[in-house]
């Protein structure tokens, strides 16, 4: 069930490649500086000028929509500010492939050996950003959250999973090229799946049900929602006070 979820990711995977902006899928920048006319922003290896009707924090990454004009000027829209912690979760020193991921799972007494990984790591980080994550996973795990990244075709994907509850699974994924995607599995036989981008939810919508798996489900249903939030960000203060 879990790969099937983020199986999604092969989506974006297998969309062509073009050497302007996709304008099909939203694209992550960071907001390097404010200027006169507005702000200098980095999208890859580019910095470009643009302006915002609204305020940016400087530092913060945000998903947003990239097209050209016809004017040859760089439209941005529908900015999103992407959870602090996928970028801690990133630098992380506790990851795994969807295959071993799935094999856990299936222990009996995985929650308790994950918990004692994260506490070993976490005695052995050597940075702040991998430390603070990995704190932070014991905070989520006590708030019955697992908290972890998968690394699939060297890409990171962060999957928060709420404890199971009368046959609903409900789950957060962030992606680097589809954004937030929340959503609920019941009864492992039908799946609802919440995104913050109009063009996402149309991707999904036309793709999903190709993706090896995805048959199974009674039902699918894609719902455009932009204000849905991840279910645990990152906490900076009382990493220590653990009840794990």
């Amino acid at each position: 069930m879990i790969s099937k979820i983020l199986n999604i990711s092969k989506i974006s995977q297998n969309l062509s490649q073009t050497k302007h902006y996709n304008t099909t899928l939203p694209i992550l920048l960071q907001v390097m500086e404010k200027t006169r006319m507005g702000y200098l922003l980095k999208l890859g290896n580019n910095i470009i000028e643009a302006k915002s009707m609204n305020n940016l924090q400087i530092g913060s990454k945000y998903w947003a929509i990239v097209k050209d004009s016809s004017v040859n000027e760089i439209l941005i829209s529908n900015l999103i500010k992407q959870p602090k912690i996928f970028d801690n979760a990133k630098k992380s020193s506790l990851k795994f492939d969807i295959n071993e991921f799935e094999s856990l799972l299936k222990d009996s007494r995985f929650i308790e050996k994950f918990s004692d990984n994260l506490i070993e790591k976490s005695i052995a980080s050597s940075t702040k950003d991998d430390f603070l994550f990995l704190t932070n996973s014991l905070i989520a795990l006590n708030k019955k959250i697992l908290n972890i990244v998968i690394n699939d075709n060297k890409k990171d994907i962060l999957l928060q999973i709420k404890k199971p509850k009368d046959g609903k699974i409900e789950f957060s994924a962030i992606f680097n090229n589809l954004g937030l995607i929340n959503g609920v599995i019941y009864n492992n036989q039908s799946l609802i799946i919440k995104t913050q981008y109009k063009n996402v939810r149309n991707i999904l919508e036309n793709n999903i049900k190709n993706l090896e798996g995805f048959d199974e489900f009674d039902e699918i249903r894609i719902i455009f929602d932009e204000n849905i939030n991840i279910f645990f960000n990152l906490y900076n203060d009382g990493i220590l006070d653990l009840e794990v």
